[in-house]
């Protein structure tokens, strides 16, 4: 029964080992896609597994640089401890970042979690980036207060992922309708076209058509603001062959390791519409 759901799984999870990822994303640069590395997993509080998590990581890179493959990695604050101590998780996040300045000096991205983490992630971001400027950090448009997060951050030379956000987030703080939800991202991608410094980069990070073409009208508007797309492994492929024929940049989501069962639940989970796309993709790619 595992190996099946694994079977199916793998429609949006390279498999269990870091060579899985690798070999996905070399699919992805074939086609003229970029890499997003995530080793699955969060909420580790066991102080070894997190500096096992560490090396993992920094091993990935390794392993990036010798299969000569294009692709950037992700990590998620709480697999390095943010929950235990702020400052061991920053010390964590540094071993990495220094990995990533001595491996064709890679970048480091953020993932953002559940609302409770948003500001311990949002201020571990900051100093990251004041150490090392290839730090990206992910915000969720769902979230009420992203608007004066993103103002705030723009005071930097940030690097952001835009997504829409997946946790199940009470109505006080998260938007909760498709359209409210997608006229958010609007207007924080707006923001980040119209008024970011020259040092930002930004990662349009979404599925949807309609925002997929604002941010292209955007970028006619603003063209020297540098940006890319970025979309989940296994979904709407089709979407991002398209986008690389038209010029644009591409990057996928590529996430792996054994915690792969409890990611795709969740990723169902989250919301009803996530099972609809994973269906779509499959029959149609």
């Amino acid at each position: 029964m595992t190996s099946l759901l694994l079977r199916l799984a793998k429609q949006w999870i390279a498999g269990e080992r870091a060579e899985d990822g690798i070999n996905r994303v070399r699919e992805a640069n074939s086609r003229g896609i970029l890499g997003l590395l995530n080793l699955l997993g969060e909420h580790i509080e066991n102080r070894e597994q997190i500096q096992s998590t560490v090396q993992e990581y920094i091993r990935l890179l390794e392993l990036i640089d010798e299969n000569h493959v294009s692709a950037q990695i992700s990590v998620k604050p709480s697999q390095m401890g943010v929950a235990l101590d702020s400052d061991y998780c920053f010390e964590n996040f540094l071993k990495i970042a220094e990995a990533c300045k001595s491996h064709s000096n890679n970048y480091l991205w953020l993932d953002m979690e559940d609302s409770k983490l948003t500001q311990k992630t949002l201020d571990l971001y900051v100093s990251l980036l004041k150490r090392y400027e290839n730090t990206g950090l992910a915000i969720q448009a769902y979230l009420k207060r992203s608007e004066t997060d993103l103002k705030y951050l723009m005071n930097f030379d940030c690097k952001i992922r835009l997504v829409k956000g997946a946790y199940n987030e009470p109505a006080s703080i998260a938007f909760k309708g498709k359209e409210e939800i997608r006229k958010s991202y609007e207007r924080l991608m707006s923001e980040l076209f119209t008024n970011g410094r020259s040092g930002m980069f930004i990662a349009v990070a979404t599925h949807d058509s309609r925002l997929v073409d604002f941010a292209k009208s955007l970028s006619k508007e603003c063209p020297s603001v540098p940006y890319e797309y970025e979309m989940l492994l296994g979904v709407r492929d089709n979407l991002k062959l398209r986008l690389v024929r038209e010029g644009y940049q591409v990057r996928e989501y590529v996430p792996y390791g054994p915690q792969w069962l409890p990611y795709s639940i969740r990723r169902l989970r989250e919301k009803k519409s996530n099972i609809f796309l994973l269906l779509r993709s499959l029959v149609t790619g």
